[in-house]
């Protein structure tokens, strides 16, 4: 039998803040540093609240989605630590043949930022939740995760 590592999400002290998140729909050939931000992303809100950005000449405009009461968002990043011997669990696995394996190992994801509301973001127009991909999709799996993480009360009734 052969375990699936394990995973940890660690919240680190410096990560009690809230961020913004964007949902850009645009692929960027590029995997080396950018330097500020500022310099390339500089959005503007309106009157309406509408937000507006420029990238790469590109006209984009931004609708903020704010996530369901009860969920909340978090932005991991993987950080290569070393494990301490004291952070392992002592677990041992007995797979269905009766062998003994030992636990396996933890991959841990630190959480950079949390945040409860979000920007997506789309060509020339406002996103909307009936033609846009991108937010009905996250739309779709709210309901999707309220209907596996919730449960109906069996009535009791006479049996028979």
């Amino acid at each position: 039998m052969s375990g699936q590592p394990m995973l940890e999400i660690r919240t680190d002290e410096a990560a009690a803040g809230k961020g913004i998140v964007n949902l850009l729909p645009c692929r960027v050939q590029h995997t080396g540093p950018t330097g500020p931000s500022s310099a390339y992303w500089n959005p503007s809100v309106d009157e309406n609240g509408i937000r507006t950005a420029y990238l790469r000449g590109r006209r984009l405009q931004g609708k903020t989605a704010s996530l369901p009461e009860g969920y909340r968002g978090v932005v991991l990043q993987r950080k290569d630590d070393a494990p301490e011997p004291a952070e392992q669990p002592d677990v041992v696995m007995v797979g269905g043949d009766g062998d003994e394996e030992s636990a396996p190992s933890l991959g841990t994801m630190h959480v950079v930022t949390a945040f409860d509301k979000m920007v997506v973001w789309s060509h020339d127009a406002v996103a909307d939740a009936l033609s846009d991909p991108y937010l009905r999709s996250v739309e779709e799996w709210f309901k999707v995760a309220d209907s596996i993480h919730s449960y109906e009360k069996e009535e009791k009734g006479d049996a028979k």
